[in-house]
């Protein structure tokens, strides 16, 4: 058996636990879980050495076991809406580990050694309880996307500017006050939400980010928008709406792909 599908967003078998026939199955490389009801992980599921997708959202998980870091052939993660107050360290240790999708948890901060994951692209963590970021988030030189949106973040550490492959950045309802100029190191972003944040000005380097496509600045505390903005030949997103801005740069209507002024 190579996938055994338990359960379905909203669909699940009441499981409550993983029937200990699973962790037979040497070649399962993928396993569905979600909505099953589970109260818990067993340690065991680290017999399942070929496993490369494990999907357990929408259950009622506080933990994730340790032994979770064994599966060396992992790539992605799916945890999201469970009761988890944390995730294991020891998923540094999954070199194969590509995406970690944990939004609507309970979580509070990420260790310091999930940013050791070597090919991590894809971290979702959203609607969560985190307040800060580990001050190593540049050592996760693979990522692609982070979605951060809906937490109590203050700032972005200084390191996530060195994020050469970062592709889309949601930082949408957290509470920033300020964008730090660094942003502009981020060469290859394409999407970026700071929307419902504190935000009263803005870096005039965001213009160094040549490649965005949406920018997101509704509902913050704006009152003016740099001039610099006009240089994002790629945007075709502006989303504006719910600030005290009185002035739109004349040059982002001349934008040719812009699709929504607002």
């Amino acid at each position: 058996l190579v996938e055994l599908h338990l359960g379905y967003y909203g669909k699940g078998n009441p499981l409550k636990t993983l029937p200990n026939s699973v962790y037979s199955l040497q070649f399962l490389k993928k396993l569905d879980a979600s909505s099953c009801r589970l109260t818990e992980l067993p340690a065991e599921i680290n017999q399942l050495t070929s496993l490369e997708e494990l999907w357990l959202s929408g259950n009622f998980l506080i933990s994730l076991p340790k032994s979770i870091g064994d599966l060396k052939k992992l790539k992605s993660l799916w945890v999201n809406y469970n009761q988890l107050n944390g995730i294991p360290a020891t998923l540094e240790f999954c070199e194969s580990l590509e995406g970690i999708y944990a939004h609507g948890n309970q979580i509070e901060f990420l260790s310091t050694a999930l940013c050791r994951i070597p090919n991590l692209k894809h971290l979702g963590v959203g609607r969560n309880r985190i307040k800060f970021l580990p001050k190593n988030m540049g050592e996760l030189v693979n990522l692609e996307e982070a979605w951060l949106n809906d937490n109590h973040i203050r700032e972005l550490p200084q390191s996530m500017f060195e994020l050469q492959s970062l592709r889309t950045l949601w930082m949408s309802s957290n509470q920033l006050t300020s964008l730090d100029k660094r942003v502009g190191r981020l060469s290859e972003l394409s999407e970026l939400s700071l929307s419902k944040n504190r935000l009263t000005t803005l870096p005039c380097s965001l213009a160094d980010c040549t490649q965005l496509r949406v920018l997101q600045l509704d509902d913050n505390k704006l009152v003016a928008l740099p001039k610099s903005l006009n240089n994002l030949a790629h945007l075709e997103e502006l989303w504006l709406n719910g600030n005290a801005v009185k002035e739109i740069p004349e040059g982002l209507y001349m934008i040719s792909n812009m699709r929504k002024p607002a």
